[in-house]
């Protein structure tokens, strides 16, 4: 039944974080405007039809209009491009977290369980800041996969900052995994986890060279 199930999940398949998904998407149109508008007055800059303020030459207008433009355009194109660089993956030796530059690799024998839950369970919209409280509601009936660890494989201060709050467990080490096929996900992490308990288990059976000879 097992070998089933398994033939129909796609070997290493990725899963899109939806919390990537549901973050970036009210951003993308106004930092889209603002880049367009930045990038509109910085062509005008160039033809000297901008006026000058406050002693502001106008040489000195278009490097800065660039510069700022440039930075919204660039804002831009990480929010639409972070969603499709976030997500987790299943390998036989370790699960895989990559979210834009940052790739964590976590051992299957720092976890300690796993369980389905909803977002809501973990983060409440109504005990989470004004900052992130429409998020919360905009995530709070996702299924999602809830990973208990026994400790995390970097500083935990560092992921926070790399990452977002929602994609942890809380107080507990532990990751919190909003995804379309969280079913599949669930099944994955138990059949790597056992696959691999069960490949120590027969290695710790195999007698060592020297009672061989």
């Amino acid at each position: 039944m097992r070998d089933a199930i398994r033939g129909t999940l796609p070997a290493n398949k990725r899963y899109p974080l939806l919390l990537y998904r549901e973050w970036m998407r009210p951003l993308s149109l106004p930092i889209l405007s603002i880049a367009v508008i930045l990038i509109l007055f910085w062509v005008v800059s160039l033809t000297g039809l901008l006026p000058e303020h406050m002693g502001i030459s106008v040489p000195t207008q278009s490097p800065l209009l660039g510069m700022a433009a440039g930075i919204a355009f660039l804002l831009w194109l990480i929010v639409l491009r972070l969603p499709h660089m976030a997500y987790v993956q299943c390998l036989p030796e370790y699960l895989l977290l990559q979210v834009g530059l940052l790739r964590l690799i976590v051992s299957y024998s720092r976890l300690r369980t796993s369980r389905s839950v909803q977002h809501a369970q973990i983060h409440a919209p109504k005990a989470q800041p004004p900052s992130r409280r429409a998020l919360a509601v905009r995530m709070a009936l996702k299924q999602c996969v809830a990973i208990e660890l026994t400790s995390y494989p970097m500083a935990f201060f560092l992921l926070r900052t790399l990452t977002h709050p929602f994609l942890f467990l809380g107080e507990e080490p532990g990751f919190l995994f909003a995804v379309e096929d969280w079913m599949g996900l669930d099944r994955e992490v138990e059949e790597m986890n056992s696959a691999l308990v069960a490949r120590k288990k027969d290695a710790g059976k195999q007698p060592r060279l020297g009672a061989l000879s």
